[in-house]
């Protein structure tokens, strides 16, 4: 059991590392970390396989100015992993955008591959509202729903 706690711990840090360092040139490197049927969901999709994650971490680097990731916690609770982290980019539309998420993590039965990954952040505030006339409206909105 404890080989298993160690592999989780060992693969939960590298892919910390893997984002971290996400470059054009290496963006393949998911593939060394998970399964075939890898599932990644944020709030904007949901992918299955590391092909179709790979092709979509890479889009960030052709839609956006700097994408980076900066991994400030990781977590283990049983068969699951936790990584607190920090996004930046230069976005068309919106400029400078900054967002915290955290990201919740499956583990294969041996803890040697990631078998999915899922995003938790607030794409209403962090996104969405960033945008001209539609974050105009959200805040126009929250400012009501507050006031009751």
């Amino acid at each position: 059991m404890n080989e298993i706690i160690d592999r989780q711990r060992h693969l939960l840090a590298a892919y910390a590392a893997y984002f971290e360092n996400l470059a054009p040139d290496n963006v393949d490197q998911l593939s060394n970390l998970v399964t075939d049927d890898f599932t990644f969901q944020d709030p904007f999709t949901t992918l299955q396989g590391p092909r179709d994650v790979i092709a979509y971490l890479a889009k960030a680097f052709t839609d956006a100015e700097n994408p980076r990731f900066v991994v400030t916690h990781r977590a283990l609770d049983g068969a699951m992993g936790f990584l607190r982290w920090r996004f930046s980019a230069k976005v068309p539309v919106i400029g400078d955008w900054e967002i915290t998420g955290m990201s919740e993590v499956t583990f294969n039965a041996k803890g040697s591959l990631l078998a999915s990954h899922i995003d938790h952040w607030d794409a209403g505030q962090n996104f969405y509202a960033k945008l001209p006339i539609l974050g105009w409206i959200i805040r126009r909105l929250a400012r009501r729903v507050a006031a009751f």
